[in-house]
């Protein structure tokens, strides 16, 4: 039958809700939207109304638990995952299968990506459970436990945890932390003078207990509120777990786009790759950007360094300090293919529709030091995004000249053929800046070289841009290649000089007969980029112009003449696909094998410790599987008096348990002397009376006078139980002395020490 908490102990369970979710606002900076605040609170209401459900229905541990994990699946489509529910509230099968690993792989992803994660709904499944699991068992504790102050113990636990999940931003610390020491601290302090409202806390302990008791829960909360408040504004100090968690994405084995370089031209005008809408004319598109060379290919580094940087899963909101012209656009994929995504500038945000599966949607990925975004599902024809940007400006040439290279890290190029290092010192020769140097090499390669795609009718120009490739651009009698070996050799010139630079392919729409925002092949670009200090990454374009061919033509093979025939349409130019790329070392729809060995890695880890907690718990259990087997042998007995002596013989069992000593051989009256002075309070002598009476007394007890006997006794054992300490308690658990008598010489052989002497102190008298 369902039984209302009293009404301090309901204040009580709602104090610690409140103080659940400022323990959990650390983790707001994550998120930084609305959808935080409704997954926060919606899983503290849930989970408390799930502690209130139990405390009423006196429901054990694993009904409440069976309950918490139907209302955390119930609630989840709405509170987390809106937009994968039907109509935004009923979860899906897809749904519910997020909801069931997010326990195990909400953590990894929310470590590694970018903060804050707007837009990526499965993440808010971390604040959702924390809230959940925080209020069932704060709820409980303070409901049904016999000292609720310890429910501060969770909140605290729960506050660590959240910032070391957090970023370095703290939100509030001050506030927050004192906050929640006051009212925890108040309500601790209250619910311990109070009692816990009829049931033993520190209103029943002696007078220094209770002062201890209030102190001990007062340097608690004082170091939860006031430590979190220490620690938070402090960002360069702070420790988070982000620290420690490798970046799940590695590109550096994905095929480098600027090796389909000439799939792109050959295609040309006839290729229509994407349109976009919004960019100025002319504005350069970034396709990747690419920053180590190992004598083949020029690759995407992602070393984690200041200038490679590294790709983080990102939301619909992206960190930028990057200063300049704020420009917002869109893009609709046609004919581009492979894993890159085309944009300009660096992002602050960046949207793809919500047409695109979820699985693409969830893989994105984006380097803030390069300005590229990869998505791990690959895009496709149709795929539309939006994105707001800032594109820098450029200074001219007097204030570049005067500015300094800045020291930025990137990968050692490898293999550079030997011809780059001395053309590099031949043609700046005289230059005494790296400016004048970087503009004499992109003058001269700009100027004495010709432009071939290689293409029908043109120049013989082979595609690539290896260490032979660019030995042979460079040692000919003519230089004749396209942006591919141009870009290259420019960057390996500088790079011999000691100053960074890194490959960039991309668009620029100066194709004369394109159409506005229609990006074809005949776009495709490259060239290379230089840092400079309080500036930023500065463009220079080293290949001829399109127009500059080699002195010699080519000859054109002699046609015959040939009998005017009607000829067949054009063949239909394919889809320019990039290289396939190897599998990447996360899929965010959590199908990959990483995240299945991360499951089994997870379940080892919780297979060892259910096998450490059994070993542990194994002596409770047996000692607990002993004294079931005797009650329900007393309990069941052939005869009614005996089974009173049953109930009897329960309540001596449990002080003997408990570390008193009860002489072997006395009568009940004389052992219910003993147990009267140890427990005054206790009608205890009452029970011997009736239990002497059941045994030699006329006629036999009915079943109704054996029920209310043995309740009386399990009232005594209770109230016995809670007038101990917990320490008695638990060595009652484990070591339980009236269990050992019933193996015999076992318990000669590993003597119980004795807890207390009071008994037989009191028997002595």
């Amino acid at each position: 039958m369902a039984s209302a908490p009293s009404r301090s102990r309901a204040t009580g369970a709602a104090i610690a809700a409140v103080g659940l979710i400022l323990a959990l606002l650390p983790l707001y900076p994550v998120y930084g939207t609305y959808d935080f605040w409704l997954a926060l609170g919606g899983g503290v209401l849930l989970g408390s109304l799930v502690a209130v459900a139990g405390a009423c229905w006196r429901l054990g541990p694993l009904r409440t638990t069976a309950a918490a994990a139907a209302v955390y699946f119930a609630a989840g489509g709405f509170l987390v995952m809106r937009s994968e529910s039907l109509f935004g509230t009923v979860p899906t099968l897809d749904v519910l299968r997020a909801l069931a690993l997010g326990p195990i792989q909400v953590w990894k992803s929310m470590l590694t990506a970018a903060t804050p994660v707007s837009g990526m709904d499965s993440l808010l499944l971390a604040p959702y459970l924390l809230a959940i699991l925080g209020s069932v068992i704060t709820g409980s504790i303070t409901l049904r436990g016999a000292r609720p102050q310890w429910a501060t113990l969770p909140v605290g636990a729960l506050m660590l945890a959240a910032i070391t999940l957090s970023t370095y931003t703290p939100f509030a610390p001050a506030v927050v932390g004192a906050v929640l020491t006051v009212g925890l601290a108040a309500w601790a302090l209250r619910s311990g003078h109070t009692g816990g409202a009829g049931n033993l806390a520190l209103g029943n302990a002696p007078g220094g207990s209770r002062a201890a008791m209030a102190a001990a829960t007062l340097v608690v909360a004082l170091g939860v509120g006031l430590g979190a408040g220490a620690i938070a504004p402090l960002p360069n100090d702070r420790a988070v777990l982000r620290d420690a968690v490798v970046p799940p994405l590695d590109v550096h084995d994905l095929a480098s786009p600027l090796t389909s370089f000439r799939q792109f031209t050959t295609g040309g005008e006839s290729l229509k790759l994407f349109t976009v809408d919004g960019l100025p004319q002319g504005t350069a598109i970034r396709l990747a950007t690419l920053d180590q060379y190992d004598g083949i290919v020029y690759r995407v580094a992602t070393n984690g360094s200041a200038g490679a940087g590294q790709f983080t899963r990102i939301g619909r909101t992206i960190t930028n300090t990057t200063k300049g012209n704020p420009v917002a656009y869109s893009v609709t994929l046609d004919q581009l293919t492979g894993v890159w995504m085309p944009g300009a500038g660096y992002l602050n945000s960046l949207t793809l529709n919500d047409s695109i599966p979820r699985d693409r949607r969830n893989g994105l990925n984006y380097n803030p030091a390069t300005g590229t975004a990869v998505t791990v599902g690959g895009v496709a024809q149709g795929d539309q995004y939006t994105a707001e940007a800032v594109i820098p400006q450029t200074p001219d040439d007097t204030v570049l000249a005067a500015a300094r290279v800045s020291p930025v890290t990137l990968p050692a190029p490898q293999n550079v053929p030997e011809i780059v290092d001395t053309l590099a010192t031949q043609f700046t020769a005289g230059a005494s800046t790296p400016w004048d140097q970087l503009k004499a090499i992109e003058a001269k390669l700009h100027t004495a070289g010709f432009f071939s795609h290689g293409l029908e009718g043109e120049a013989r120009s082979r595609a690539g841009h290896t260490a032979e490739r660019i030995s042979t651009l460079l040692e000919g009698t003519q230089m004749v290649g396209d942006d591919e070996q141009y870009a290259v050799a420019m960057a390996l010139m500088a790079r011999q000089l000691g100053i960074p630079a890194r490959v960039v392919m991309g668009f620029r729409q100066d194709h004369p007969t394109s159409a506005a925002g229609t990006i074809t092949g005949a776009d495709v670009h490259a060239w290379v980029e230089v840092p400079f200090e309080q500036i930023g990454w500065v463009s220079f374009n080293p290949t001829p112009p399109t127009d500059q061919v080699p002195k010699q033509e080519v000859p054109q093979r002699q046609q015959k003449p040939q009998p005017q025939v009607q000829q067949p349409p054009p063949p239909v130019v394919p889809p320019v696909e990039l290289p396939p790329a190897p599998p990447v070392k996360e899929a965010s729809d959590g199908s990959t094998p990483n995240d299945l060995a991360a499951l089994l890695a997870a379940l080892r880890w919780a297979g060892t410790g259910v096998g450490i907690l059994a070993l542990l718990a194994a002596p409770a259990a047996l000692a607990a599987w002993v004294r079931w087997r005797r009650r329900r042998q007393r309990r069941t007995a052939a005869r009614a008096p005996d089974r009173i002596s049953g109930g009897w013989s329960e309540l001596v069992d449990l002080v003997v348990d408990h570390g008193a000593d009860v002489p072997a051989g006395a009568t009940r009256r004389e052992e219910a002397a003993l147990l009267g002075e140890r427990f005054p309070s206790e009608a205890i002598a009452p029970l011997a009376v009736r239990a002497d009476h059941a045994a030699f007394g006329t006629g036999q007890p009915s079943d109704a006078e054996i029920a209310a006997y043995w309740a009386d006794v399990e009232t005594a054992a209770r109230r016995i139980r809670r007038s101990v300490g917990w320490r008695r308690r638990l060595a009652a658990r484990y070591f339980a002395r009236s269990a050992m008598r019933d193996f015999g010489p076992l318990r000669a052989k590993f003597p119980i020490p004795r807890i207390n002497n009071s008994l037989k102190k009191a028997k002595n008298q």
